[in-house]
């Protein structure tokens, strides 16, 4: 039976930051049901970082992990993590007010919005239809994340620091021992003192195998897709985004990436596109742009989870500290990453949060489970 100080449940980007965290104070064991890590949700993402997305919680959190993307993981990755890319906001006539509201919040967020006009719009993206879109706004502080270069410095550091990870080990039972937790999967049992239930979508299932209460986690199928655009279009350099989120694209290598920006409630499994989603997007995109996409080569989803109240969850549980939960990382797992696992392997190790995220106005109490067992009335 191999032995840990805490076992990590899954290897998406939230098992991988906060066991490569913990390793630096304990010993670290990851466990994986897939055959790599990565598979699902944080394979599938088309990231970006933008300082004014989400709510307050994911803000502070992205604010507190600007360093370690600028920085390279401390000079782990041999290419930058990070590369400038604006993301351009764009309406038609009936969601101009969407845009307004739009930037309205984006300034209250402490970001910045360039308003333009429809001909301003076309200037940036020349596919836009001048029959449909009617002004748009630029973020110009948004940067492009290479998602597969910050896993690999997770890896890296996991590994520098003597953790391990277990591919294909499907964890099949949780039971509370005297010293911690006897973890059975499929690739042999797990002895730890401490569980981190990093699961993605399928934390409250691993919560409900170990006896704790599951906190109601939804899991969101997002699609995306890549396809060629009609000869001689051009969609700009710019992320393009809908001001009230019906759809979203970019160039990527020739082709368009692009999302119907669908979050259709789903079950907890290895998602898959639907061809009507697909054809949305196109349909969408085809109304407001000339770039006359027609197929896909590649089409792609991925299930974004979200907790009950939309932020992150953190820490031990309120009523097994020995179970802690890394969880709800919705669309934000990727950018609040660095933060969220220093988070919770201080909270997890019984320590008080660090000035890195006390100081962008991160608070425990943010990001306690405890916080949504107060709410239901527990």
């Amino acid at each position: 039976m191999e032995t840990a100080d805490v076992a990590v449940i899954g290897a998406g980007i939230a098992g991988l930051s906060v066991a490569a965290e913990l390793a630096r104070h304990v010993t670290v064991i990851v466990v994986e049901m897939e055959a790599t890590p990565a598979h699902h949700a944080t394979g599938r993402s088309a990231a970006l970082y933008i300082p004014t997305y989400g709510p307050p919680t994911v803000r502070r959190l992205t604010a507190a992990s600007a360093a370690f993307f600028r920085s390279a993981n401390e000079g782990r990755s041999p290419t930058p993590l990070v590369s400038p890319r604006s993301v351009m906001y764009v309406a038609d006539e009936p969601h101009h007010s969407h845009l307004l509201a739009f930037a309205a919040g984006h300034g209250r967020a402490g970001g910045s919005l360039e308003l333009i006009d429809g001909p301003a719009s076309r200037a940036r993206c020349a596919a836009l239809r001048s029959d449909w879109v009617v002004a748009a706004g630029v973020d110009h502080d948004a940067l492009d994340i290479d998602v597969a270069a910050t896993v690999a410095t997770y890896r890296s550091a996991l590994a520098e620091r003597g953790g391990r990870l277990r591919t294909s080990h499907r964890v099949t039972a949780l039971d509370r021992s005297v010293g911690g937790w006897e973890i059975s999967t499929t690739g042999g049992p797990i002895s730890a003192g401490t569980v981190v239930d990093a699961a993605g979508a399928w934390v409250d299932r691993v919560a409900g195998l170990a006896g704790i209460r599951p906190l109601g986690f939804r899991p969101k199928r997002r699609t995306l897709a890549i396809g060629p655009v009609a000869a001689g279009s051009d969609p700009g350099d710019h992320f393009v985004a809908h001001a009230d989120m019906h759809f979203y694209f970019g160039a990527e290598h020739g082709d368009l990436m692009f999302s119907p920006a669908d979050e259709t409630p789903t079950e907890p499994a290895d998602a898959r596109p639907e061809e009507i989603d697909v054809a949305i997007a196109i349909d969408r995109i085809n109304d407001a742009t000339t770039l006359g996409l027609r197929s896909v080569r590649q089409a792609w989803a991925g299930l974004r989870t979200f907790s009950p109240d939309g932020d992150l969850v953190l820490g031990p549980d309120p009523a097994d500290p020995t179970f802690v939960w890394c969880a709800g990382q919705g669309g934000y797992g990727i950018h609040t990453s660095p933060a969220a696992a220093l988070a919770t392997a201080r909270l997890a190790l019984g320590e008080p949060l660090p000035a890195a995220l006390v100081d962008v106005g991160l608070t425990a109490g943010d990001l306690l489970p405890s916080r949504l067992a107060t709410n239901a009335g527990w």
